[in-house]
């Protein structure tokens, strides 16, 4: 999977999270992030997912902290705008499965032209001018 890929915030709290079948993908992406072999870039929202979860599971807010602070490091982030805000409000209108921080990530990619988002949530499935890819199938193609 080469170009320009959104990372939902489901992939970084799969990558830390208990044993689960995307556990694995997932840590394998953010490896990749982290040595430059996958063009990532992310939202501060899903930074402040990863951070809301993270304290919320495990009550460690030190922790949290640090580990959303190593993420914010990862890779690019894009800050939500007002015009990110219009979009996603446009896109919950018209796709009931969309959630509504759902909404914000795909925003985020449509109006920066990131093509792709890799997220297990195939509630991204569908949407016009961005391809869901899932990070099982994001994590296969990364060379060894």
């Amino acid at each position: 999977m080469g170009g320009r890929a959104l990372i939902d915030s489901a992939v970084f709290v799969y990558a830390v999270g208990t044993d689960h079948p995307y556990r694995e993908p997932c840590r394998r992406l953010v490896e990749a992030l982290g040595q430059d072999a996958l063009q990532g870039e992310a939202s501060v929202e899903a930074v402040q997912e990863l951070l809301h979860q993270r304290v919320r599971r495990t009550g460690d807010r030190a922790g949290a902290t640090r580990l959303a602070r190593c993420v914010a490091g990862l890779c690019p982030l894009h800050d939500v705008t007002v015009a990110d805000l219009r979009t996603a409000l446009e896109l919950f209108a018209r796709h009931d499965r969309l959630q509504a921080r759902d909404a914000i990530h795909a925003a985020t990619a449509v109006n920066r032209g990131i093509p792709v988002i890799i997220s297990p949530d195939r509630d991204f499935d569908g949407l016009a001018h961005l391809q869901r890819v899932d990070p099982v199938e994001a994590a296969a193609s990364i060379p060894p």
